[in-house]
Formats: structure tokens, C-alpha cells, sequence
């Protein structure tokens, strides 16, 4: 399965497989490894997670070489940081490796948690499913909300997440509407979800 075919929460927080050698072709083995494989690689072992300011990423912990359905990998350096986005690797084949691989890359794992760990409120919101169709496929906490009200057109905009409580979520408006709502960039925005003709919106509430 593509990347571009996975859930967020599928690679959040996952070791797992990307397979592109075009991709691991283009990529200097010297901002990666302090002593790159001579070896061709087929993709990398990587870590999803969220960096809010530049979307989902994937860390990448090693080279991969795939041969008669074995897995070689050579790690990478500790002192690199060489990070992929998702809109770079729409295209990959990924798939989730076993929970040992996880125990491998503990150290470097948890480094990436701690850097971009969140509060508890937010965590919450990356998990509410009924609002998937509405995220942005590369900024996982963000979601288009529609913002309606008496002599106003629809106008739908993009807002973070930041918390939810009692099916209420609250987020900060990423860009200024065309009509004047009252709102501005940075705001704070509490919308909830409902379905109108069979589709699920974001609706504002206040």
C-alpha cells in the first residue's frame, strides 16, 4: 500500500518500511550515514510522527535493502537528522515492521517524542475518526470548517486543533476568510461535526 493510501494514524508513531528506490537514489547517503553502504538501497526504515509546523514527517532511522523477502538495514547516524514529509513520498510503498524494530531505535524513538510531544488536549483530537475527510492530508490537525450565518455565503476555512470536549472542538483559524465573520487569523474557533446530505462537515459554532 502507498503512503498516499494510509491513514495518519496508520504511520503515526510507527516504525515502518518505505520502499522507493528512486527515492533512495536521489538522496545523499552522506546526509544520512557517517559511513554510507556500498550497497543499493531500496528505501528507508522510518518514524511517523507530527511536526505542526512542517505536517507529518518520517524520520529516517535506517537504509533498507530487500532481497528474496529479507530485510538488511543499515542504521543511521545519530548525529544526522535527515527527515522526509509525506508530500515527498506520496508515491512509496510503506508497510509497518514488528514491534522488535520498534525496541531497536528506542533511544532515537523517544528522542523524536520528546521534541515533538503535545499536550494531551490536541493528542485527543488527532483521534477523532469522524473528521478525517475533512484533515488536510499533509497537516493532520488541521480540518476545514464551514462558517455560515445570516446574509453570508458558506465559506469554508482551514483551522488547527487544539482540543476537544463534550463533541465540541476548539482550533485556531489558519487563514482569513473572504467575508467578514468576525474572525481573524489566530483566532479561536469551536465548531462541531454534523452530516448534510449524507456529508460530514465541520460546522462553526461560535
Amino acid at each position: 500500500m502507498k503512503v498516499s493510501e494510509k491513514i495518519f494514524r496508520d504511520m503515526y508513531r510507527q516504525v515502518c518500511l518505505l520502499e522507493n528506490p528512486a527515492l533512495a537514489e536521489k538522496i545523499n547517503p552522506r546526509a544520512v550515514f557517517d559511513y554510507p553502504p556500498d550497497e543499493k538501497l531500496d528505501g528507508f526504515v522510518v518514524y511517523g510522527y507530527i511536526d505542526e509546523d512542517a505536517g507529518f514527517s518520517f524520520k529516517i532511522l535506517a537504509g533498507a535493502q530487500i532481497s528474496d523477502n529479507r530485510l538488511k538495514i543499515f542504521p543511521a547516524s545519530y548525529k544526522k537528522n535527515f527527515v522526509l514529509r509525506r508530500a515527498e513520498v506520496d508515491d512509496a510503498e510503506i508497510k509497518l515492521l514488528a514491534e522488535d524494530y520498534a525496541v531497536a531505535f528506542r533511544d532515537k524513538i523517544q528522542v523524536i517524542n520528546d521534541n515533538f510531544a503535545t499536550n494531551p488536549a490536541k493528542e485527543q483530537t488527532r483521534f477523532i475518526k469522524t473528521i478525517d475527510s475533512l484533515r488536510h492530508p499533509n497537516y493532520p490537525d488541521d480540518v476545514l470548517v464551514l462558517f455560515h450565518g445570516e446574509n453570508f455565503q458558506p465559506e469554508q476555512a482551514w483551522v488547527r486543533c487544539v482540543a476537544v470536549e463534550e463533541n465540541l472542538i476548539t482550533g485556531v483559524l489558519l487563514n482569513e476568510l473572504r467575508q467578514n465573520f468576525g474572525f481573524t487569523v489566530g483566532d479561536k474557533i469551536v465548531f462541531g461535526v454534523t452530516e448534510i446530505d449524507g456529508e460530514i462537515f465541520c460546522v462553526i459554532v461560535k
